[in-house]
């Protein structure tokens, strides 16, 4: 049995002027998209497909404003 899959799934983004590095726990699956228009719908269409409990996700200087603001318009994430 896999155990990982008993757990509440998370996604960490930490946000950069140019990336959006993602790591899903405890999937084990990390990856890096653009932190533009097209990266962010691409990070939001991988992220649906896990079911996340919540997005835990860096405030760093508003950059991290585009992501949120797709997120809450296209899913039911938690952003935290």
């Amino acid at each position: 049995m896999n155990s990982k899959t008993n757990q509440n799934i998370t996604v960490g983004v930490d946000t950069g002027k140019f990336q959006l590095d993602i790591y899903i726990r405890p999937l084990d699956i990390y990856f890096t998209v653009a932190n533009d228009e097209k990266g962010i719908k691409e990070a939001v269409k991988t992220i649906k497909k896990h079911q996340p409990n919540r997005i835990v996700i860096e405030a760093t200087g508003r950059l991290e404003m585009p992501f949120i603001r797709h997120s809450a318009a296209n899913s039911r994430f938690k952003i935290v």
